[in-house]
């Protein structure tokens, strides 16, 4: 290109395409390539380095790239491989934790069967024999219920010898001669009281004998309200102590007893009717017939001349002083009639009862306590039992999983022998 410039002065002013077209057109078109070759000469001279060392530019771009890839692979291999590991680890972590929470419930359900085993061991045999019990007696259930319902129906006004003698010799006879089932043994006091019900009676008033227990019985599981013939108040004394703080007394010689009555008929609360002879006042027969009627969700019972709201809850005592009254046969049918006349071994414990009170009171009282003690340390064995087999009923899945059950048996012997050691030192 200098070369060019330098022999044909590619840079003079004259010459250019213009001017040496001027002179010829031949001479123009070859003008226009030596200064297009000069250009291109120029231009070659400065590109030409930057296009070699572009090339080189781009091998090592293409070769760092080829690297980097290279690198990238190998960080995406590392990557996936610590991806691999990290789940590897969170799989091991939650194993762990799985065989940790295994291994606390396996050392809880050895706790538990520990105390499972040691609170049961004992009950096992004695279980066993009141579930063959409960199987023979299920078989005996049809003359026991025949005979007992009898029992309650008719045999209230009578003594205990001619209750004895009717059941014994006459009743299971009948019934056997008649192919019914009915237990060998039966008693109406195992039959239909539960020994907690027995001794809260005699807590609170009722002499121990059996004759005083049918009473009770009779009283408590009647249909029809209890006309309990009283002379020695022995009945009377029960009723207030059983009902202790909401029970109403009324008499018939006062003049706003229907008003009490009244009340106590819509409130729910037990009525004690004391020293009638042997009629009744009529306006009592509604309550005695239980004449209660269904009126858009409401129980009634009219008395007097008005109907009031009847209360489930009500319960009707009726006493009276009279030792050998004479009942219509109205009355008869319309109440259950108790003979709570006391017996000579009722009588022989009262006295017994008042002579220590009167000599060692300190003595009575110990005995008192004794048998408050008792009584509620055998309801509270009966409640735990019925507890623990409701539990172990109830149970589902493995009984070593049941939280409860296993607190209740455990609470339930540390009860008891806290109950029975209290006892036994206040024995001694």
């Amino acid at each position: 290109s200098s070369g060019i410039n330098a022999e044909y002065g590619v840079n003079k002013s004259d010459f250019t395409p213009e001017a040496v077209g001027k002179v010829s057109v031949a001479a123009k078109s070859l003008c226009m390539w030596v200064r297009a070759m000069e250009v291109y000469g120029r231009v070659y001279r400065v590109i030409e380095p930057k296009r070699k060392k572009l090339s080189e530019a781009t091998s090592q771009l293409r070769e760092k790239q080829n690297s980097l890839q290279e690198a990238r692979d190998k960080l995406q291999e590392v990557t996936e491989r610590m991806e691999t590991l990290k789940k590897q680890y969170d799989e091991k972590l939650r194993m762990k934790e799985e065989l940790r929470k295994s291994s606390e419930l396996t050392q809880l359900r050895l706790e538990r069967a520990g105390k499972l085993l040691s609170g049961l061991a004992g009950e096992k045999i004695r279980w066993e024999e009141s579930a063959t019990n409960i199987e023979t007696n299920i078989g005996f259930l049809v003359g026991d219920c025949l005979v007992a319902a009898a029992f309650t129906s008719y045999m209230g006004p009578f003594l205990s010898d001619y209750r004895e003698n009717l059941v014994q010799k006459v009743w299971l006879p009948d019934i056997r001669k008649l192919a019914i089932p009915c237990n060998p043994e039966f008693t109406v006091s195992a039959f239909l009281a539960k020994p907690t019900d027995v001794r809260d009676w005699n807590i609170r008033g009722l002499p121990s004998d059996n004759f005083s227990t049918e009473n009770g019985i009779i009283v408590t599981r009647g249909l029809r309200w209890p006309l309990m013939i009283d002379p020695q108040c022995q009945a009377i004394k029960w009723i207030k102590n059983m009902e202790k703080g909401k029970l109403k007394t009324i008499d018939l010689q006062q003049h706003d007893f229907l008003r009490t009555l009244e009340n106590s008929i819509q409130f729910g609360t037990p009525v004690l009717l004391q020293n009638v002879q042997e009629t009744l006042d009529p306006s009592l027969a509604p309550v005695l017939d239980k004449a209660v009627i269904k009126q858009g969700g409401r129980l009634l019972i009219r008395l007097g001349d008005k109907e009031i709201d009847y209360n489930p809850d009500f319960k009707f005592y009726i006493t009276t002083r009279l030792s050998n009254p004479h009942y219509t046969p109205e009355i008869a049918t319309k109440t259950t009639i108790v003979n709570f006349a006391v017996k000579e071994v009722g009588l022989e414990a009262q006295l017994l009862g008042i002579v220590v009170r009167k000599e060692r009171p300190d003595l009575e009282e110990q005995k008192d306590n004794l048998v408050l003690n008792i009584a509620a340390g055998k309801r509270k064995l009966v409640e735990l039992e019925d507890e623990i087999l409701r539990l172990l009923n109830a149970a589902e899945g493995s009984l070593l999983d049941d939280e409860v059950l296993v607190e209740t048996l455990q609470t339930s012997r540390e009860a008891l022998l806290s109950s029975f050691l209290s006892t036994l030192r206040e024995t001694e």
